[in-house]
């Protein structure tokens, strides 16, 4: 029990000499341009992001810099290659430094990149795999902002460079800089190589081999879909679903659901603690019964309890509780049904947090039903980045790890209102459109939607924004982290809302379904009936089964 307890602490934030240290899940670097010169334009990345810098207010200097971000693992090494072709003679700064993320104070998380085997052509990187040292640093690169850590201590002491004796190390608040000379038309591509430090007192999670209780549990789904805008919605507005649903679903094709409850909506205190709304019960149960009947595996999901990821440690009781009640309502039921922990956790309850609270969880359901299967999410809303940071007990063999993907965001959210999109309709998939896409009135002060619709309009299919390429990067990401480690993963929610086309909807959908089999991922489309739906309620038949079946 120790060793899993100090595992689990291992990524919380450390009190290492003062500091906020956490564990990253990007590398970042930039590219500044001289005021006196053009931006560049077409900077593109094998792996990752290129963005101007958004945060900057003034257009002259936002475009000149451009802003690299690319995941990182803290087992291995990660590449990614950047490629522009500048217009003009002169200075090129590249600084590399690390992501930015505060506490809600302000405080700035020390999160260390560590960087190795720096190269490039079409211009000279002096000193790139940082063998040459001077004054406790890496010759020819300048660096700034907090004093550069001594060989012998974190987070350089015991690390293992990709290559040769050294390595270099930044985070937001320490970069390393160095002008590079670059010529007019003359292409440049640089290859770096980065890694996240692990903390202080970072203990690695046990590796579980790929034959456990939970891997036989995921080998049970394949193709599934979500009941979206149901329970988990306010009850004035839910839509209803029923037996019929869960034989239309059955019919189709589809192996498994995941079922999204407000368990919050209707658990209550009774006299034995906490209880489920009878009514509710009535409405759920024969759903479910109906679903393990015709040999559907079935998530059962708490959703949308946002107490809890607004203010994890204040709602931690509750949650616990639910789950307790949620458990010894179903302890009888078959294995068919597994507890899905919290739907993408998000904001306040960050990853780290997860590392707390999921283990009081589990333990708690597990007194009550020792063998269910369990399913957790990372933070960031399920995000795939993410899965380095996730820490779960070690000794439980019976936990799937759920991860969400909704790229390309732009194209899957186009017109939905709850992410402010409303005005962004027409993109096409894949990109490039036959006629240019205008950036609408109400989001020419995004720079995320300028730079993506620029992108899109004029980048070819294999390099275009609106493509399966960030999909495939991510889900290549999702398998190395499963076979690492001996988690099963799902991915538990894909989809693109219903203001774009259909025929594009339909090419997304297969292009994601099929990158997921290929991997062995299993899939849970978002969603059924709703404005996300492969049902159309209206004419009772598919709208999508030739992206899925056919």
């Amino acid at each position: 029990m120790k060793y899993i307890i100090l595992s689990l602490l291992g990524l919380a934030g450390s009190g290492f000499a003062g500091e906020n240290i956490h564990q990253a899940s990007e590398a970042r670097c930039w590219l500044k341009v001289p005021s006196n010169q053009p931006p560049l334009k077409d900077v593109r990345i094998s792996l990752g992001s290129v963005t101007n810098a958004s945060w900057v207010k003034d257009p002259a200097i936002r475009d000149r810099q451009s802003d690299i971000m690319f995941p990182v693992r803290w087992w291995s090494w990660n590449e990614a290659v950047v490629e522009f072709t500048p217009t003009y003679d002169g200075p090129l700064e590249l600084v590399l430094c690390g992501p930015w993320q505060a506490d809600k104070d302000g405080a700035i998380f020390r999160q260390e990149i560590l960087w190795d085997e720096i190269s490039a052509t079409g211009v000279t990187i002096q000193n790139g795999g940082f063998e040459t040292q001077e004054t406790q640093r890496p010759a020819a690169w300048t660096s700034s902002g907090a004093a550069y850590p001594a060989p012998d201590a974190w987070p350089l002491k015991g690390t293992k460079p990709l290559a040769g004796t050294h390595l270099a190390t930044t985070w937001h608040n320490r970069t390393l800089s160095q002008t590079l000379q670059v010529k007019a038309g003359k292409p440049v591509s640089l290859r770096l190589h980065a890694k996240s430090a692990t903390p202080p007192d970072f203990i690695a999670p046990k590796a579980l081999g790929n034959a456990t209780p939970a891997h036989r549990a995921l080998a049970r789904m394949k193709r599934g879909v979500n009941f979206g805008n149901g329970w988990e919605a306010n009850p004035a507005w839910k839509i209803a679903f029923t037996t019929e649903d869960i034989d239309h679903i059955a019919d189709q094709g589809f192996d498994h659901i995941r079922v999204p409850v407000g368990f919050h909506f209707y658990l209550k205190e009774g006299k034995d603690g906490m209880e489920l709304s009878k009514s509710f019960l009535d409405e759920l149960e024969p759903v479910l019964r109906r679903a393990l009947d015709r040999k559907l595996t079935v998530l059962l999901d708490w959703h949308h309890f946002n107490d809890l990821t607004t203010a994890p440690d204040q709602n931690l009781a509750r949650f616990i509780a639910g789950w307790e009640c949620i458990a010894r309502r179903f302890k009888s039921w078959p294995p068919g049904l597994y507890f899905e922990l919290l739907n993408e956790p998000h904001d306040a309850m960050t990853t780290e947090v997860c590392n707390r609270i999921y283990p009081k969880t589990i333990t708690a359901i597990r007194r009550i039903d020792p063998t269910r299967i369990i399913v957790a999410s990372p933070g960031s809303w399920g995000g795939i980045n993410e899965l380095e940071k996730l820490r779960l007990p070690d000794n439980d063999d019976r936990i799937i790890v759920t991860v969400h993907c909704y790229e390309p965001f732009y194209f899957t959210h186009q017109g939905a209102g709850w992410v402010g999109f409303q005005g962004l309709k027409g993109v096409v998939y894949p990109g490039p459109p036959a006629t240019p896409l205008q950036v609408p009135e109400s989001l020419k002060g995004n720079p995320g939607v300028c730079q993506f619709i620029e992108s899109y309009n004029t980048l070819p299919a294999d390099r275009n924004p609106s493509s399966a390429k960030s999909v495939r990067l991510m889900l290549d990401a999702v398998q190395a982290w499963s076979l690492e480690y001996g988690r099963p993963v799902h991915l538990g929610e894909f989809g693109a809302h219903n203001i774009g086309d259909d025929a594009s909807r339909g090419r997304y959908l297969h292009d994601v379904k099929t990158l997921a089999e290929e991997r062995k991922i299993p899939w849970t489309l978002w969603e059924w009936k709703s404005s996300f739906g492969y049902w159309d309620p209206k004419t009772n038949r598919p709208r999508f089964r030739k992206a899925f079946f056919e």
